[in-house]
């Protein structure tokens, strides 16, 4: 529910510093809609009233309690009389229950080896907890998702210029909370973060709401969020999911719903990033503003022809090894559903003379897996949808079910498997897979999290070290 809109200009009720005070005096006033000032984070109780009143006024009311609180004299009665609810007096730090208890809105290792993350999305909001190890795993990751209890996903529609920010900031602060209450995690030690997918979505809808979204989750919850590009999520996925022996032989590629990204390393070990502005959803959205009279698979195929190989021809032509490297990991939406109606059952298996790679983590795909998901999207719904499942174990056979019942009824449309299924052809065709070892990462899902929160750790250490 929306909040009343207050407002603030820096006047204290009883005239003294409080912890959470940023900016100390008097400041331009400002409209709020959260518990607490975006300027100053004075919460709405510790503020004398608003600026509606007289400035002249709340000065002399601010004045005359430093005084009186300087003789030594109660100055809450006499305060209070202008106060429009005096049983609403602040207490001199704000509530825990808000969130806003935190003295930084940067990340700080305070204690623990566990971190929150809270991913702001176009189809919602996600939060993960993220273990620090003391060293590298058997899959080459030093941060991985803490699986002890499931953060429950609050599904707000953040893209859609006529959904209220509050919704999208309530969802945020319940997962906030949520990671806090529940793993006992400083507040400093969790990141909030837009995706490049919903902050291309607002620039193209409703470009003044970005600014909002960020303002009210930092009065919400006392942390500064960040949108990403789309090329920064790239190189945060490839951080994410790479293992460390694997770092100059992989090109990740992450076909996500508002558009596709990745990044490999170069030759000086930096990161080369990549995007296009398509992705399942928005490619299927394109091929229907397009298909005229003809059939979408026909109308699918002319626009992967005209609009999306010669993107990927000319990003390869400037960064050459996007189509170089050896191995290939694939990860987004569509890609964990041609793993899941293709390669439903694999197996564990170790590779000789590397440090262990499960195939629970790794699963490999071929060109003739892309065509057969192709050819069933496009021509055989029912085979699609019914993988052989006769070599899975009994725990396995009841996930890769619901996984299926979930992708044809709650996450793909028939066009959007069918779009999806050209994107990944796409690749396939410039990126030569046919010659290269190609993986879907299952792990993927929470490359990103991971890859944003390295990342930001990298900067505690190199502030440290400075």
């Amino acid at each position: 529910m929306q909040q009343n809109k207050w407002m603030c200009n820096g006047i204290v009720e009883d005239g003294q510093q409080h912890p959470n005070q940023e900016l100390q005096g008097i400041h331009k006033p400002y409209n709020n809609y959260g518990n607490d000032c975006v300027i100053c984070h004075l919460t709405q109780e510790q503020v004398v009233g608003d600026a509606s009143k007289s400035p002249f006024k709340a000065i002399a009311i601010s004045l005359l309690a430093g005084i009186l609180a300087a003789l030594g004299v109660g100055c809450r009665a006499v305060v209070s009389s202008s106060s429009p609810n005096p049983s609403a007096s602040a207490s001199a730090s704000p509530s825990k229950e808000t969130g806003n208890q935190c003295s930084t809105d940067k990340l700080v290792k305070k204690s623990g080896n566990l971190f929150g993350a809270v991913e702001v999305g176009s189809k919602g909001v996600k939060g993960k907890v993220i273990q620090e190890l003391a060293t590298l795993n058997e899959d080459g990751a030093k941060l991985v998702v803490f699986r002890k209890e499931k953060i429950e996903d609050r599904n707000v529609n953040a893209a859609d210029p006529n959904s209220k920010s509050a919704t999208i900031v309530e969802a945020v602060k319940s997962t906030f909370q949520d990671i806090q209450k529940r793993f006992n995690i400083s507040c400093e030690q969790i990141v909030i973060y837009g995706s490049s997918g919903l902050a291309e979505e607002l620039a193209k809808k409703a470009p003044q709401k970005k600014e909002v979204i960020v303002q009210e989750v930092r009065q919400a919850t006392g942390r500064m969020m960040k949108f990403i590009t789309s090329e920064e999520e790239g190189s945060f996925i490839f951080d994410g999911v790479v293992p460390a022996w694997r770092l100059n032989e992989t090109i990740v590629v992450d076909i996500g719903s508002g558009n596709t990204k990745g990044a490999y390393l170069d030759s000086n070990n930096k990161h080369i990033t990549f995007s296009f502005p398509f992705g399942t959803a928005a490619f299927t959205k394109e091929v229907k503003q397009s298909q005229g009279n003809i059939d979408f698979t026909k109308a699918a195929e002319n626009a992967k022809q005209k609009e999306l190989i010669p993107q990927i021809v000319s990003e390869v032509q400037r960064k050459p090894g996007m189509q170089n490297l050896s191995r290939v990991y694939l990860s987004g939406g569509i890609s964990w559903a041609l793993s899941t109606l293709t390669k439903p059952c694999s197996k564990e298996y170790i590779v000789i003379g590397k440090p262990q790679e499960r195939l629970d983590s790794f699963v490999p795909i071929s060109s003739e897996d892309i065509k057969t998901f192709y050819y069933n999207a496009t021509q055989d719904p029912k085979a699609l949808f019914n993988p052989d499942l006769s070599n899975c174990s009994a725990e396995r056979r009841k996930e890769v079910q619901e996984d299926i019942a979930n992708i044809k009824t709650k996450i793909f449309s028939g066009d959007e498997l069918i779009a999806g299924s050209e994107i990944l052809r796409a690749f396939n065709q410039e990126l030569n897979f046919s010659g290269k070892q190609v993986f879907f990462v299952r792990s993927a899902k929470d490359a990103l999290p991971i890859g944003y929160l390295k990342q930001q750790l990298e900067k505690v250490e190199e502030d440290a070290d400075q």
